[in-house]
């Protein structure tokens, strides 16, 4: 497996996938950080709101080019299924805030 895309259509989903992944998670820095206590919750918890409607989307849809860059055994990279890892890292910690936000 080659360390990055080597094919132009890998290239292509990589830094698209990987670009909206990026962007998701400065969507939702604001919420983890009001999550960890870095932050106080603003009234009416906008970050909340802007992590949901929409760093959680791209997230999804960072998960879903990263996922088809890495299936395809012809485009898959290192670098891709690292990035598609991180993704799920993620998506892992939205499971874990919303099972919290259930019992407490």
């Amino acid at each position: 497996m080659p360390k990055y895309p080597s094919t132009p259509a890998a290239r292509a989903l990589f830094v698209l996938g990987l670009s909206a992944l990026l962007l998701a998670l400065w969507l939702q820095l604001p919420m983890w950080q009001a999550v960890f206590g870095f932050r106080p919750v603003a009234p009416g918890g906008g970050e909340y709101m802007i992590a949901l409607f929409f760093g959680l989307p791209g997230l999804l849809l960072s998960m879903l080019l990263l996922g088809i860059a890495t299936a395809r055994a012809a485009w898959r990279s290192k670098a891709a299924a690292i990035a598609l890892i991180l993704a799920f890292g993620v998506l892992l910690g939205w499971l874990a805030l919303f099972l919290r936000s259930l019992f407490v």
